[in-house]
């Protein structure tokens, strides 16, 4: 006998309103990744008792995977195979896991993946009621993407979307002009909008132009990556009331360059650059001690610490607005 339980993937909303408001040239290494499962560099390695074999994660490019236990990251793996090749519903085929493991798991899918930008916020499960451990796993699709010919179509969409940003960033020498070329465009070419369609995805703002905080950092992950940066998605909160939505849930970025991490956040930026009339920086490549009003929340309390200050944009580009020069006011 089997039960089912309807659970839902963590949302984030960025409900905050500003007033007042490299590395060295390397060859441009486009990012492979070609909608299949697991990372070639190491050799798949069976982890449990069962017959699924799991595929190993680059932790440079996926550190969520790499907090995970051993047999989250079996499941972790399963999904990412499923789910990239547009499986809707399937058995599980790591024997054991529970509720909470196959939650884990599927946040940090969704984390280190924004390639799978047709994953809606919904998912389903079966279990078995004498030892709660996961039968079966069934997702929902966005509509643009719920069949598999649609599904295809969104795929060619979205990647031409991004081959059009990213021959823009072609240009730029050196790395970290790459990384304001790719942020520039975002915040030049993205609105943002509580009500737009799919804002959690990528395909919010590399298709359609319109998100929320979820949608530009899953977007500028996207195309850092992509571009051969390496670039995290972040889970947070706001940490001053006057600028917190509801539940202060926000989302940034966090980027790699020359052998240290840096904060951005690109929505902030765009926010400020309107409210200033030009494009400004306050939160482009910051430490931690530097990215006021941002907190880390859950997994993401795991990822590497940020101390770079080189290419800090008023270190490197020159000056701009910094962030402690922000004046924010409550959101209507």
């Amino acid at each position: 006998m089997n039960k089912r339980l309807v659970k839902l993937v963590s949302v984030l909303l960025m409900l905050a309103v500003v007033t007042g408001l490299c590395s060295c040239l390397d060859e441009f290494d486009d990012y492979d990744y070609g909608y299949g499962y697991g990372d070639e560099s190491e050799d798949p390695s069976k982890t449990t008792a069962g017959a699924y074999v799991r595929s190993n994660f680059d932790a440079d490019r996926n550190p969520y995977f790499s907090t995970l236990a051993s047999k989250e990251k079996d499941i972790y793996s399963q999904l990412y195979e499923e789910l990239s090749k547009g499986s809707q519903k399937f058995e599980c085929k790591v024997s054991g896991v529970s509720a909470d493991q196959l939650t884990k798991a599927i946040d940090a899918v969704l984390n280190d993946h924004p390639e799978l930008f047709w994953i809606d916020n919904q998912y389903e499960y079966t279990y078995d009621p004498d030892d709660g451990s996961i039968q079966d796993i069934s997702f929902d699709f966005f509509d643009f993407a719920n069949t598999p010919d649609k599904l295809q179509n969104a795929k060619v969409a979205f990647e031409k979307a991004a081959d059009d940003i990213l021959d823009g960033a072609r240009s730029q020498p050196f790395m970290v002009e790459r990384e304001r070329a790719i942020h520039d465009y975002i915040c030049k070419n993205t609105t943002y909008d509580e009500s737009a369609p799919y804002n959690q995805s990528a395909y919010s703002v590399i298709v359609l132009h319109r998100s929320v905080c979820a949608g530009y950092s899953r977007a500028f992950q996207y195309l850092m990556n992509r571009s051969g940066l390496t670039c995290y998605y972040v889970t947070g909160t706001t940490t001053d009331s006057s600028i917190a939505g509801e539940d202060g849930a926000h989302s940034w970025n966090i980027v790699y360059l020359d052998g240290e991490y840096y904060n951005i956040d690109v929505l902030w930026d765009d926010t400020a650059s309107e409210t200033y009339g030009e494009l400004v920086y306050p939160f482009f490549n910051l430490t931690d001690s530097e990215f006021i009003y941002h907190a880390r929340v859950e997994m993401a309390l795991k990822l590497p610490k940020c101390t770079g200050t080189q290419y800090k944009y008023s270190n490197y580009f020159g000056k701009t607005v910094e962030a402690g020069d922000l004046v924010f006011e409550d959101a209507a």
